[in-house]
């Protein structure tokens, strides 16, 4: 009886530690996208925070967790939007050592995301790791300490997808009951979860199939590519990656980012880059068959150069667009603030093709403004030859606030 209750004790107090060391959810926030309900993201974290620079300390197990709201969702428009989003929420440094972790986590999505799914990024204080898993099945791990704080920024950063998302996310445990039951309540089912479990079987088989040796191994062209000093090193130091301030896309009140200064143009590159970009051409996120067929074609295989080659144009052209936004003066007389996020498209010279609303602000004088700052700034700077594209899509966000 005494070695029951002793062993008894012992699982108790091994529980009670682990139930107080696992990450608590500290905030959680609604992703919308042409008017309609995409994701549901949190962050856990074993301290409750509404501080951002306490949720990136490496000390502490995390967890980002995104739940699928909509009933489909293209995994490469959601890959291409995240990993945009860190592109303008990390310094340039960051960016060029994480380009080939960041061609790693690329490569981890593939088809679409449906109704119901769970993907997470978990982060391990003790080794530094961050596993990506999907519906609880492992897509991959990333071995390097700072990965996830990348991936975190672009949620926290200056310049998130929407400053409700996140205020959402920093809510230091303080959640919402509603969106809560909401989150909770999406599960994947049972046939979903045996279909992801067998494409990883048949994954991991072709390439135990391709790593498989032949009788007489010959020297391909592969292995003089991977002499080759990687263009990653040239591009970084000879273009380097142009950052935004902490406060760029915040226009305060009696701001006309067109009579800039290029002192404080050249300023900008020594912070950190803050953009937020959105879904390729397929326009919203109905066209959902459309889309498919888009991303299949215009998908070229991400290399760290080209990751690199793109985070520095969306770089100069959110620097561009700021130089024409004004806040309207009776918008500042009515007290009128929001966020604006717009999708742009621009042709090979720069010329702007489309502008479409993402998210927009309760008030008109907000929204008209985001939309004439496009124009005014039109032509943009021409797509760089290494992204080999007619068309280029990104996105702009724009938060208007007054002084308090």
């Amino acid at each position: 009886m005494k070695s029951i209750k002793i062993v008894l004790s012992f699982w108790v107090f091994t529980f009670a530690f682990t139930a107080k060391a696992a990450p608590l959810l500290n905030g959680i926030a609604l992703e919308k996208q042409f008017n309609k309900d995409i994701y549901i993201a949190a962050i856990y974290s074993e301290n409750l925070t509404r501080d951002s620079s306490t949720l990136l300390d490496n000390n502490i197990p995390r967890r980002l967790e995104v739940r699928i709201i909509t009933n489909s969702l293209p995994a490469r428009r959601f890959r291409n939007q995240w990993m945009e989003a860190i592109a303008i929420n990390n310094r340039g440094d960051t960016l060029s050592s994480q380009a080939e972790n960041m061609v790693t986590f690329a490569n981890m999505f593939t088809g679409r995301f449906v109704h119901g799914d769970q993907l997470s990024a978990e982060f391990a204080a003790d080794t530094g790791s961050t596993t990506i898993s999907l519906n609880s099945i492992r897509l991959g791990e990333i071995a390097d300490p700072n990965f996830f704080n990348t991936l975190l920024r672009a949620w926290i950063g200056s310049v998130p997808p929407s400053s409700d998302f996140k205020d959402g996310l920093l809510s230091a445990g303080q959640v919402s009951g509603n969106l809560v039951t909401t989150f909770e309540s999406l599960t994947p089912t049972s046939e979903r979860i045996a279909d992801l479990q067998l494409k990883q079987i048949n994954q991991e088989e072709a390439v135990t199939a391709e790593e498989a040796p032949t009788e007489k191994p010959l020297p391909t062209p592969a292995i003089e590519i991977a002499d080759l000093p990687p263009l990653t090193l040239a591009l970084a130091e000879t273009v380097p990656a142009a950052a935004i301030s902490p406060d760029a896309g915040v226009i305060q009140e009696g701001s006309e980012v067109a009579s800039q200064s290029e002192e404080s143009a050249s300023a900008l590159a020594e912070e950190e880059i803050e953009l937020i970009t959105v879904p390729p051409e397929d326009g919203p996120i109905l066209a959902e068959g459309a889309a498919d067929m888009l991303e299949e074609e215009e998908e070229a295989p991400l290399t760290a150069d080209m990751i690199l080659a793109r985070q520095i144009y969306h770089s100069s052209l959110l620097r561009h667009t700021y130089r024409y936004i004004r806040y309207p003066k009776r918008a500042q007389g009515r007290g009128q603030e929001g966020s604006v996020r717009l999708n742009v498209t621009i042709n090979s010279q720069g010329e702007v093709l489309e502008i479409q609303p993402i998210q927009e602000s309760r008030f008109s004088s907000l929204n008209r403004e985001a939309q004439a700052a496009v124009h005014r700034a039109d032509p943009y700077p021409g797509v760089p030859s290494q992204l080999s594209t007619d068309t280029y899509n990104f996105s702009i966000p724009i938060t208007f606030r007054l002084p308090d």
